[in-house]
């Protein structure tokens, strides 16, 4: 499962000049799917008040609420333009994404959106239109991964309202997800999946600590500081497999001795896996080891968290002041960024 993605949805003036069948019908779908959450959005004061609605829900939204009035005064983000409303939208998730790669390379299939330029994945709103495309993607050759998405952020085209697939997340997680959200709407680079998702998991995280502080909960603080080792030695994993696999791709094998070779490497990072799994105590990565991991697998971690050391230096740069490193990360130039 992927928590977040931003989706773009602007569509008004483009969807009259889009001509092939399965470009349509992606329109199609995003514009229905979008409308059903406008729809059956109501605001969070109305739903926390009614008899109807379950007390975990109701203590939720709550949280949401001061998640957001943080968000606007201590992050400097638009936390008062966003998750005012609740929609319960009856399914686990409210899209599924997915990533595709050639065989041989780690090189992101993406797609032009209108307005909001080159991205790296593909979202549904419906659960069969991505399995049916991948389908067609893989009898083309490439290496798909499909992941079920709780939340995404529409860029500032709507006010997005807060969604039964997250509601009931911890409140860390909840407020990690909101962050991560909100930096989409403060900051977003047309066509740049890679700076704009390694640039919000690097203010969420940063506001999340800063909130555990502000709510003087030092102990769930230190719990979160070692959830963040742990992200990070299972990163550590992905990138060494990274550079195994865009290593062997460039190295003019022949197809079968490269095909081999590759699923050594990614068996050889599933038991990787299988370690850090027994290192923290039998929990953890269950998604990785059932799947069988491809390329799809790898670009999609890559877009979330390869510039996430060059953000973060600069926000230390910044000495932690938000504002400042908003205006600089707004101008940052990347090595590989597309």
């Amino acid at each position: 499962m992927l928590r977040s993605i931003s989706l773009p949805l602007a569509l008004c003036g483009a969807f009259a000049v889009l001509t092939s069948c399965q470009t349509v019908h992606f329109y199609q779908q995003a514009l229905g799917g979008q409308w059903e959450i406008l729809r059956k959005s109501k605001p969070n004061g109305r739903v926390i008040a009614s008899p109807e609605t379950s007390p975990v829900v109701r203590r939720q939204l709550i949280a949401v609420e001061r998640i957001r009035q943080f968000a606007s005064d201590h992050l400097s983000l638009p936390g008062d333009e966003s998750y005012g409303k609740y929609a319960d939208l009856g399914r686990e998730h409210v899209v599924w994404v997915l990533y595709a790669a050639p065989e041989f390379s780690l090189e992101a299939k993406n797609w032009h959106y209108p307005a909001v330029g080159e991205m790296d994945y593909r979202g549904y709103f419906r659960e069969e239109d991505t399995v049916a495309y991948a389908k067609e993607l893989r009898a083309e050759g490439y290496d798909v991964f499909i992941g079920g998405v709780d939340a995404y952020s529409t860029l500032g085209w709507f006010h997005d309202p807060v969604l039964n697939t997250f509601v009931r997340y911890p409140d860390i997680d909840l407020a990690e997800t909101i962050f991560h959200e909100l930096t989409h709407r403060r900051i977003f680079r047309w066509g740049d999946t890679v700076f704009n998702e390694s640039l919000a998991n690097t203010v969420a995280e940063e506001g999340v600590r800063r909130w555990l502080r502000h709510e003087g909960r030092l102990e769930d603080l230190k719990k979160y500081e070692g959830r963040l080792v742990r992200r990070r030695e299972f990163y550590r994993e992905i990138e060494r497999s990274k550079a195994a696999l865009e290593k062997l791709y460039s190295s003019g094998k022949p197809a079968a001795v490269m095909r081999g070779e590759k699923a050594a490497i990614l068996g050889k990072l599933r038991d990787s896996f299988r370690e850090l799994r027994r290192k923290w105590g039998g929990h953890g990565l269950e998604e990785w080891l059932k799947e069988d991991i491809n390329n799809g697998h790898i670009v999609s971690l890559k877009l979330y968290a390869e510039h996430m050391p060059e953000f973060e230096k600069l926000l230390a740069e910044c000495d932690g002041d938000l504002d400042l490193f908003y205006q600089k990360a707004g101008k940052l130039k990347l090595d590989a960024a597309r």
